[in-house]
Formats: C-alpha cells, structure tokens, sequence
C-alpha cells in the first residue's frame, strides 16, 4: 500500500462513526425487593421497581400533574361512568399487544378482597369493560371524583390478562412482565436486580429513554452503602443518614438532592386490645414524645411534625390542628385515668431499611416513653417479614408497625383512608375504621361527592376526629434526600419515585 493510500484509509478509518458505550445506572437502597407483582406491595423502595417496568392508564408527573399514560384521553359519560381511550400499538415486553382485556383484567384483579393489597383505593368501581380493543369503560358505585387519578396509583400498572390469574401472578411475582420503560433481565436476590431499556417503549414525551441499563442494589447498612457512592460504584443512594449530608455534598464527585415529600411517617397502632384500644394511652404516647427533639437529633432538622394524619401536599389536609406538645406529666396522667398508673407494655416493630435511622428512631422512642412508665420492646425485621405483616394484617396486640404512608391520588383518599379503610392494610386495627362509626361515614362520604368545598368539610370533621382518637402513631412529614454522582442528572420527585426514564447520564 503507498502512502497516500494508507493515509487516506487512517482518515476513512477515523472518519468511521463509533458506536457509544452502553450507559448503565446504579442505584443502591438499604433493601431487597419483596416482590417484582405490583398488586402485593405499597413499600416505597420496592414500587420504585414498578414504576420502571410497568405502565397505568394515567400517570403523575414529575411536577405531579396528572397526565396521559397507556391511556391517552378519558372522558365522563355521567356521574358513574368513565371511557378511556387506549393508545394504539403498545406492546408488552414479551411482544404481545396490550389491550382493553389487559386492562379490564388488570383492574378486576384488584376489586377482589385478598387478591392484592391496594383493594381498598379500587373499592369505588363496580365493573371495568372491554368494550373494543382500544376502549376501556369503568362503572363506579356513586361518582367519583377521583377516578382518572386512581389509575395512576399503587397497583395500577397493567399486566398481561393471563397473569392476572393465581397462577400467573406466581410468574409475574419472579419474572414481571409490562411495558414500562425498562424490561426485566434478572434478580439475584440479596445481590442485584437488572433491567434494560425497552426500545419498543410509547416513550411519555416520545422519546426513547436515555440510559440502557439499570442496575439496582440492596445494601443494608449505611456505611458501605455510602462508600459505594464515594467510589463511584452506585450513581444514586437512597436513605442518607442525615451525618453524612455534608460530606457529600463536598465530595469530588457526588451531589445531594433532595424535596419536600408527599410521604408521613407514623406507626399503626394495634388498638383492638387493652391498653390501646383506650384512646387516652393512644394520646398519652404522643404526649410522651418529643417530636421535634427526635426530627433534630436524627434527620437534621429536615420534617415537620405532623397532626391529623395528613402531609400538606394533600387535598383534605387540616391546617387548624396542630401537633401535641411534649408534655410527660399529662401522659402519666392519661395513663392513670386509662387505668394504668403502672405503665403499659408495648413493641415497636419495623422492616429494617423503612426510612434513614429506623432502628435508632425506634430506640430513642423507647427511651422517651420509658420516662412516663411505657415500656416499649424494640423488634426489627427483614423486609420480607414486614411486608408479610403487613400483607396479612398481623400486626400482633399491643404491637406498633413502623409505616411511611404514601399519599397515591394527593388526596386523603388516597393516604388515611387507602390505609385505614376497612379493606386496607391497617383497618382492622381501630375500631373507628368500621362500618357504623363517624369517621367511616365521613371519608366515605367524601369518596363519592363531586362538590370540592363540601369534601373539604367533610375532610375537617374527620382529620379533627382522627387528632383526637390518634390511630396512629404520627410522628412528622419527610424531606427526601438522594446521594448522587455528579453525572447523573435529574429532578427529586416529591413522591419517592425514582424513574430512571426521567434520569440522563453522562458518560464516565
């Protein structure tokens, strides 16, 4: 070859496009994934999973608007009846075409008690129709105002009809299929989970997503867990210890983000026993707390205390309660009158890797109520276990649940009364859930009337009996905080959504 000829190949050579390294995304939360079946868990760090893999009808946004998801319009025909307009070509990542009978079948599966655990925010649809291929028909009990956004929320990403069975959600539960953003590849447990994109995706703003794969770890403990971002081995942590938000924020490479949640933090109160099942030792166990004290010491300052079981991001939320104030003499005194001047014996149970410092939020709540003669077992357990407790409702008597309620329609629908219908996960617990009791009648009522001033009202009523019967255990609203790399970039949802569709990276 002369010269000229391999100077000209070199140029032809170097003048080749290149093809870009396939981007990969690392997040890393402090717990496993308990299933991969959208209808069997509300845990945050586990839907995480969904919301990659799995589309719904309707969908929120970043800025948590309401928008079109598989669904591209929807329209009231009368006060019971809604039509949705599927769009067109959407496939499931086996290939297999989604339509109206997926979604019918999806949504039937949920209005079936002890099929899934989000049963309690369907409970207003009477019937779903597949009336074409491309059109689905939901027919409500009474109105209902909020039937666009419950099928945006928990539970409502659509499956594939064949495994809406039992038989299939034993399937759907190992290996999901959807027609999310991302596919399944594989999940080794207590080791990685793995998706890639789905380039076959509707794609939300018609575009394809920007990062090939995702690679999701657990790590339970918070120091490898940090350590893994400060090498660069994780893109994104979640649950930062609020000690170690300074030092990443100064890091070479890393970042924090962070947002003001749609998410409570709070305990379910087994109240179907004595002790609890006396309102006054419920008040007296936040009389004996120290809020603020416990929002300083243990998450830097970062919450606010919380009353009447709502965060303010919530349609419903009552500005005019506020707070108990820590007062130690008033709960020895609420005891006595409760009939316990020598204390009562509780347990504090949590699912190890529920929130940054759950253990050591169990353990400081335990020494502030043995000061006024509580005296309180702290039990931890595997994410697995906890999701079991909570799944068969076996909260045991005299037991408090650590739960981070996650308001799914912004509307207290969709948090006190998702968890404390008589269907939902801590209905059982309190009395006041039930059929024949004021607080039933009032969010019912406020369930099915169209009129945003008169739920409003109704929602006051029942936030006001709520602070005062104190079912929960209320402790504060979070402030979502992310360790990042500084490649990765995108907006912290108020809603704990971590959707990698909605994510760029930059290449290393």
């Amino acid at each position: 070859m002369t010269l000229f000829a391999w100077i000209v190949l070199s140029l032809l050579l170097l003048a080749r496009p290149v093809a870009a390294e396939p981007t990969q995304l690392t997040i890393v939360q402090p717990a496993e994934a308990t299933t991969m079946d959208p209808g069997r868990s509300t845990q945050v760090l586990t839907v995480n999973y969904f919301y990659n893999l799995y589309d719904s009808l309707t969908r929120w946004d970043a800025a948590l608007q309401l928008q079109p998801g598989l669904a591209t319009s929807w329209r009231a025909v009368n006060d019971t009846t809604w039509e949705f307009i599927l769009r067109p070509g959407v496939k499931f990542h086996d290939g297999s075409p989604l339509t109206a009978e997926d979604v019918r079948a999806t949504i039937e599966r949920n209005l079936v008690p002890g099929k899934t655990v989000v049963t309690a925010g369907f409970t207003t649809i009477e019937s779903v129709q597949a009336a074409t291929p491309t059109l689905v028909r939901v027919v409500t009990r009474k109105p209902d105002p909020l039937l666009p956004v419950r099928l945006a929320q928990m539970g409502s990403q659509i499956l594939p009809a064949r495994l809406t069975t039992d038989e299939g959600a034993k399937e759907l539960a190992r290996r999901p299929i959807g027609s999310g953003a991302y596919r399944f590849v594989e999940w080794v447990k207590d080791e990685r989970l793995i998706m890639k994109a789905h380039r076959d995706w509707w794609g939300w703003e018609g575009r394809a997503p920007a990062i090939d794969r995702v690679l999701w770890r657990a790590i339970p403990d918070d120091f490898p867990r940090l350590v893994a971002l400060e090498k660069g081995d994780a893109d994104i942590v979640t649950s930062v210890p609020p000690d170690r938000i300074k030092s990443i924020a100064e890091g070479r490479n890393t970042r924090v983000v962070s947002v003001p949640s749609t998410r409570t933090v709070e305990f379910n109160i087994n109240s179907t026993q004595p002790p609890l099942s006396d309102k006054r030792v419920r008040q007296a166990l936040h009389y004996a707390l120290d809020v603020p004290a416990i929002i300083r010491s243990l998450f830097a300052g970062l919450g606010r205390p919380l009353a009447g079981g709502l965060a303010d991001t919530d349609f419903g939320y009552n500005p005019a309660l506020k707070p108990y104030p820590h007062d130690p003499a008033r709960a020895r005194a609420l005891l006595t009158e409760a009939g316990s001047p020598g204390g009562i014996d509780v347990t504090l149970h949590a699912g190890m890797g529920t929130m940054v410092n759950d253990k050591q939020l169990l353990e400081v709540i335990a020494d502030m109520w043995a000061k006024v003669g509580i005296r309180a077992r702290v039990a931890m357990m595997e994410m697995g276990a906890r999701q079991r407790m909570v799944n068969e409702r076996a909260l045991p008597a005299g037991g408090l649940l650590l739960i981070n309620v996650q308001s799914t329609r912004l509307d207290a629908d969709g948090s006190l009364w998702r968890i404390l219908h008589p269907t939902g996960l801590g209905g059982r617990y309190w009395v006041g859930s039930q059929p024949g009791h004021r607080f039933h009648e009032l969010m019912e009522q406020a369930r099915y009337t169209l009129d945003p001033r008169k739920r409003k009202a109704l929602y006051a009523e029942a936030t006001q009996l709520f602070d005062d019967e104190k079912p929960w255990l209320e402790l504060f609203q979070e402030v979502i905080v992310y360790g990042t790399s500084k490649r990765v970039t995108f907006h912290p949802r108020p809603d704990f959504r971590l959707i990698v569709s909605e994510m760029t990276l930059a290449p290393r």
